[in-house]
C-alpha cells in the first residue's frame, strides 16, 4: 500500500511538471490578483491576507518512513480588521503503522494550528510586509501519530513582491517547541529556526502554478528522525473555478530526515 502511495505521488508531481511546461506561454496572458492565490506548506506566513474570509477543505496523504497518514483537513482565515488576518487548521486522520506497530495506529483528530498576522503595509518598490505568530495546540492523538502532544508557539517576518511574470514570496522565523510524546517516544522540545520561499507564477485567469522550498531546523533534542531538520519542496496547482472557488493541488518531497518522503495536497477553497 506505502509503495502504491508513493508511486502515485511522484507520478502526480511529474504531472504537475509537465503541465507548468506546456502552459509557460500563457504567463505574459494573465492578470490574476495577487490575493487569489497563496502557498501551500507557508500558507499562514504569506505576505498575503484573506480578502475577507477564507475556507477550505483538505485531503492530505503523507508518507514519513513508517508512517502513514491520511487526514481532512479544514483551514481557515478571516480578517476581521483591515490589516489584521486571523486562521487555523485542524484535521481529523487515520494512521498506518507497520508490523509489530500495528496495535498503535489508529484514527483521531490532529494538532490545531492558529496564527494571528498583521500586515505592516508596502515599501517603495511593491513589496508587502508583515509580521505574525503562530500557536499550535496539543489536540491531536500522539499514540496514533496524529500529534505530538507539543505546545508550541511561533513568530515570524514575511514579505511578498509581484514580480515581472511572477510573485515572490519569503519568510523567516522561529519556533518554540515545548516537550511532547509521539508513538511513545518522549520528545524534548528545542528553538528551532525557519525559512520559507515561494514562487506564484499566475499562467492565465485561471490556473496559476505555485512552487515553494521550506527548511525548519531541529524541533526535538535526541529523538531520531522526528523533530530532525524539516526541508521541503513542493510544487503546486490552483485552478479558479467561478467568482469564488478554488481547487487547489500540490505535491511535496521531503530533502531531510525530519520531513515526509512524499506529501500531497487536494483541496478546494472558498473565498469571500
Amino acid at each position: 500500500m506505502r509503495t502504491m502511495i508513493t508511486a502515485g505521488l511522484r507520478l502526480s508531481l511529474c504531472l504537475i511538471l509537465l503541465a507548468a511546461v506546456a502552459m509557460t506561454p500563457l504567463a505574459a496572458q494573465s492578470s490574476r490578483t495577487p490575493t487569489t492565490d497563496r502557498l501551500f506548506l507557508g500558507f499562514a506566513k504569506d505576505a498575503t491576507l484573506a480578502n475577507q474570509q477564507w475556507w477550505e477543505g483538505q485531503l492530505e496523504i503523507t508518507s514519513h518512513d513508517d508512517l502513514d497518514t491520511v487526514v481532512a483537513n479544514l483551514v481557515f482565515a478571516l480578517r476581521p480588521i483591515d490589516r489584521f488576518e486571523f486562521g487555523g487548521k485542524v484535521g481529523f486522520g487515520d494512521s498506518d503503522l507497520p508490523t509489530p506497530f500495528n496495535d498503535l495506529e489508529g484514527t483521531g483528530a490532529t494538532d490545531l494550528e492558529l496564527w494571528g498576522k498583521y500586515a505592516l503595509g508596502s515599501l517603495e518598490d511593491g513589496s508587502d510586509l508583515a509580521v505574525g505568530v503562530t500557536v499550535t495546540v496539543p489536540t491531536g492523538d500522539d499514540s496514533a501519530g496524529l500529534g505530538r502532544d507539543s505546545f508550541d508557539i511561533g513568530a515570524f517576518f514575511t514579505s511578498r513582491k509581484a514580480m515581472n511574470g511572477f510573485d515572490l514570496v519569503g519568510h523567516v522565523g522561529a519556533n518554540f517547541h515545548g516537550d511532547g510524546r509521539i508513538l511513545g517516544v518522549d520528545l524534548d522540545g528545542k528553538v528551532s529556526a525557519e525559512l520559507g520561499v515561494g514562487f506564484i507564477f499566475p499562467m492565465s485567469e485561471t490556473i496559476s502554478l505555485v512552487a515553494e522550498g521550506q527548511l525548519e531546523t531541529e524541533q526535538y533534542k535526541n529523538a531520531g528522525d522526528i523533530g530532525d531538520t524539516d526541508t521541503r519542496i513542493l510544487g503546486g496547482v490552483d485552478w479558479k473555478l467561478g467568482a469564488n472557488g478554488m481547487f487547489r493541488g500540490a505535491l511535496a518531497l521531503g530533502l531531510t530526515d525530519g520531513a515526509p518522503d512524499t506529501q500531497l495536497i487536494l483541496g478546494y477553497a472558498a473565498r469571500f
